[in-house]
Formats: structure tokens, sequence, C-alpha cells
């Protein structure tokens, strides 16, 4: 009598879930994706230059300058993602004077000022080179980074996003 109860309980337990309507989940569980923005930068210096990998993906690090209007902008820290087979931003060279527009994620967790970044690269450097600096873009006004202590909003973008995106040359330079 007893094994007779589990299997009717069951029976029971199905049916009313079919006939209830209750609506099912669709399986599928959805994470929001990071929200993407145009940007406008103009290249100021590569900070970090990781070692390639042929196997992972690649990272190079930037300090930019993003245009947010006529005459206003702010330093950015601008992470580049690259593949093995892609090639990185650094190999186009460092150009002030091009304007890049393309679409780029805010993280918010790799936000940090320019002091931490360059003690973060000096201790990256090998013994040779202890005074080691950024690599500044041909033609930047702005040569004195290690004098200022802005904190830099952080800016990921990945190469399809940078191929798929504007580069336009001008000749003004912003100050």
């Amino acid at each position: 009598m007893k094994s007779f109860r589990i299997p009717v309980f069951c029976v029971v337990g199905v049916l009313f879930l079919l006939l209830s309507e209750i609506p099912a989940a669709d399986g599928q569980l959805r994470w929001p994706r990071p929200r993407k923005q145009e940007i406008e930068v103009r290249l100021i210096a590569l900070a970090v230059e990781y070692p390639r990998s042929s196997f992972f993906a690649n990272d190079e690090v930037f300090v930019a300058r993003q245009e947010l209007s006529k005459g206003e902008s702010r330093f950015i820290k601008l992470v580049y993602d690259f593949l093995p087979y892609q090639s990185p931003l650094s190999d186009s060279g460092l150009n002030y004077s091009l304007v890049h527009k393309f679409n780029a994620v805010r993280e918010t967790a790799c936000d940090e000022n320019l002091w931490e970044m360059r003690s973060l690269m000096q201790q990256r450097q090998p013994a040779k080179q202890p005074n080691s600096h950024w690599k500044y873009a041909a033609e930047s006004p702005i040569a004195d980074l290690d004098r200022r202590q802005a904190r830099l909003r952080c800016y990921r973008t990945t190469s399809d996003d940078y191929e798929r995106a504007e580069h336009l040359p001008t000749n003004e330079l912003a100050d």
C-alpha cells in the first residue's frame, strides 16, 4: 500500500504542474553583458607591454586622452586585448595626431592613478633598466605623466572592436 502512494503523488504532482500553467524556465541564464560605448582617444604613451603569448590572449596598456567634447578631455587607461594572430596596437605606431574612435567597455575594477601604473611598470622591469620611461607617442604635447597624479578611468577594447572602428588623422593638436 505504501509503495503505491509514491507513484500516485508523483503523477498528481506532474499533472498539477502541467495543468497549472506555470511558465517553465527557458533554460538560459542570461548575464548582463558589459555595455560598450563609443569613445574617441588620442594615444599618449604605452604604459605596459606584457610579453606576448602564442597561446593565450595578450594585453597592452596605454595612457590616452579621451576627447569628451570640443576643448574638453581627460586622461584614461586603455587596455587593448588581442589574440596571438592579431597585431598589437603598438605595432601601428604611437601617433598623437591620430584620433582613434572605437567601442570600449568601462571597467571600474582596473581604475588606477598614474603613480600606481608607474610603480608597477618599474617592478616588472629587469634590474638593468631601473630608470625606464613611458614610450610616448610622436608629437605628444604631454611629456610629464610622471608628475601627474590623476586617477584614470579604465576602458577595455579588443582588436576586433578596434579594427571595425574609425581612425581619423587630424592636423589640430589638442592641448
